[in-house]
């Protein structure tokens, strides 16, 4: 029982030490700091803000890193371009900012961070460069220039407004781009490619377009593939895809013309039986319009 009490003693001195210690501690301002921050503002040139009321865009992503880990990364109302980010003092910091993206991924690491667009809402998304940023007192202002990272490719029928409206064997085209790139890598600058079908019908002029990120270094060419419907049922589509070979390259705009009436293009003829042999030429061959936006 005498052991037990002076065990019972010395486990009470040792709390009270430790305890003691720990509040000594906080009153000396031992315990870790927060990083000192520094306030930064970012600008913009007319021309873009100017861009940006066009476009609709009224927020930004800006996005900082210290040594690829993320320090900074917010959406910020756009204000007429008056922005501030607080970013870590005296640090060698890389940073970039995004306009009209639907999402981002990775966004915690400057070497994996990909950005996504939304295909079906047709916006154009604006990136800016990496930007090496010393954080010290002699930096006030961060100046940004965002450019728009899309090109562009529509889908266009050569026929006239009367001879779609007067159309009954289909209702609706199922257009295939393929290899267009959904996503771009910041720091590398490759993008993800993918296969995007835009369902189009009388209304549109049976015509469909895409954006999509630079695609002229990547390996994979983008096509054009076309279903006919008729209430939802396929009816008819093109013997092969469109062997266009676009490569996307920003503000590129790329039209292709094809005759959706002329059969040559078909796997099933609406009114022929005979079906023309691989030396025929096609009478009205498929074209492409480039031009910049």
């Amino acid at each position: 029982m005498r052991h037990l009490t002076k065990f019972s003693i010395l486990l009470f001195l040792t709390f009270f030490s430790c305890s003691q210690q720990i509040e000594e501690g906080w009153e000396s301002g031992e315990l870790p700091q927060e990083p000192e921050t520094h306030p930064v503002s970012v600008s913009f040139s007319r021309a873009s803000l100017e861009t940006f009321t066009e476009q609709g865009i009224t927020e930004i992503g800006i996005y900082a890193y210290l040594k690829d880990s993320m320090v900074y990364g917010k959406n910020l109302p756009l204000n007429d371009g008056n922005l501030q980010i607080d970013l870590p003092l005296g640090e060698n910091l890389q940073t970039f900012a995004v306009a009209n993206a639907d999402h981002l991924t990775d966004v915690d690491s400057l070497s994996k961070v990909v950005v996504y667009q939304d295909i079906y809402a047709q916006k154009q998304v604006y990136i800016s460069n990496v930007v090496d940023l010393t954080s010290d007192y002699s930096v006030s202002n961060l100046s940004l220039e965002l450019k728009r990272l899309v090109g562009q490719a529509t889908f266009q029928p050569r026929e006239t407004a009367d001879e779609l409206n007067a159309i009954t064997r289909f209702d609706q085209l199922n257009v295939t781009f393929t290899n267009v790139g959904v996503a771009y890598k910041v720091k590398t600058g490759a993008c993800v490619q993918q296969d995007i079908t835009i369902s189009v019908d009388r209304a549109a002029g049976f015509s469909a377009s895409v954006y999509s990120f630079p695609t002229i270094n990547a390996d994979l060419r983008t096509s054009v593939d076309v279903v006919y419907l008729k209430g939802g049922e396929e009816v008819n589509r093109t013997n092969s895809p469109l062997d266009t070979g676009i490569a996307f390259e920003p503000s590129k705009h790329s039209i292709v013309y094809m005759p959706i009436l002329e059969e040559a293009y078909l796997q099933n003829s609406w009114t022929r039986t005979l079906v023309m042999s691989k030396t025929d030429m096609l009478p009205q061959p498929f074209t492409i319009e480039e031009s910049e936006f």
